[in-house]
């Protein structure tokens, strides 16, 4: 019988992320959901940064690209995504040396609207896995291929519920995933999604990001570009020419509050009351926004390194169903 590794992948606008479990032990990759197509690039690949060839096509993805080329639609049946997933798989499975013939169980993540609608599930679990076709590729010029099948499609926002059942099995628990296009909300009833509770907004990060740009635009008449702005966000302040804006670190933290108002206002429009259940919040996002989350829900858990909580649920189900 083959070796069997299982793979976890959360694809994200902002950010993939993956964890690999091969022989008992964890490997993790992270890099940025940015790429744009290339031709005969020449220039060195940097850390965090890959070049993959795909049908023939050359593609530059992560943090060597551009913002402009950050992916705002709400479908995840796309190029960028296929790329980003299986430059993930190539990584994990490049930290894990594991063999060439090693049998790949893989979860992948979807929108809860599109895990809900079975059609664009199915169509979106094609996609990954080529119509069954065996996948050839390359990744900073090492060549890879491998068959995905029964790949098993997940939902985004269920936190670390089935990554630590035990914890979460006697209680009633909000999980509020803050991602980089979409916030997602789901009630769990112990380790039970309830259906009804399972609402996505477009209020994530990248959203966020562009409301400090058209602020800054209209408070000192300058244009600021996708990558000022997550340097913005970052560094919390606007700065030209060499000037920090003192004035900008106040606006920003002012619209990153109201940002966070605008998330549980779309939540209690969707018949959420945030009573009598624990509140745990994962995403990168959450990171971005921890402060005023504490503020709003002094109870509430911010997951530690809460960019990998859905991830941890995901390789769990892939235990439990091929272990």
């Amino acid at each position: 019988m083959k070796d069997q590794i299982f793979i976890a992948v959360d694809c994200g606008k902002h950010g993939s992320k993956g964890i690999a479990k091969y022989k008992g032990i964890t490997y993790m990759t992270t890099f940025r959901t940015k790429m744009q197509q290339v031709k005969r690039l020449g220039v060195d690949i940097q850390p965090n940064s890959f070049l993959v060839e795909l049908n023939g096509d050359e593609y530059l993805l992560g943090e060597m690209v551009s913002e402009d080329y950050v992916d705002y639609s709400l479908n995840k049946a796309s190029l960028i995504h296929q790329i980003s997933i299986y430059t993930a798989i190539a990584q994990l499975l490049q930290k894990a040396n594991a063999p060439t013939n090693v049998d790949i169980r893989l979860a992948v993540n979807v929108p809860i609207n599109t895990y809900k609608d079975s059609v664009q599930k199915e169509k979106f679990k094609q996609m990954v896995e080529n119509h069954k076709r065996t996948i050839h590729f390359m990744v900073n010029g090492k060549a890879y291929s491998i068959d995905l099948t029964d790949v098993t499609i997940v939902f985004e926002g269920m936190g670390e519920v089935y990554a630590k059942p035990d914890k979460y099995k006697e209680k009633n628990t909000i999980i509020v995933d803050l991602g980089g296009l979409n916030t997602t909300f789901c009630t769990f009833k112990g380790i039970h999604p309830l259906i009804n509770t399972m609402i996505v907004s477009d209020l994530g990060i990248n959203i966020l990001k562009g409301k400090i740009g058209k602020i800054i635009n209209e408070h000192y008449g300058l244009s600021v570009s996708s990558d000022d702005l997550e340097q913005v966000l970052r560094s919390g302040y606007f700065a030209s020419k060499g000037e920090v804006y003192e004035d900008s670190k106040v606006f920003i933290e002012e619209i990153k509050y109201e940002h966070l108002q605008q998330i549980i206002r779309f939540a209690k429009s969707r018949g959420y009351t945030f009573n009598m259940s624990d509140i745990h919040f994962v995403g990168g996002g959450a990171i971005t926004l921890r402060r005023y989350l504490k503020q709003q829900f002094p109870h509430g858990v911010i997951m530690d390194n809460p960019q990998y909580s859905n991830c941890l649920s995901f390789l769990k189900i892939l235990e439990v169903k091929y272990g």
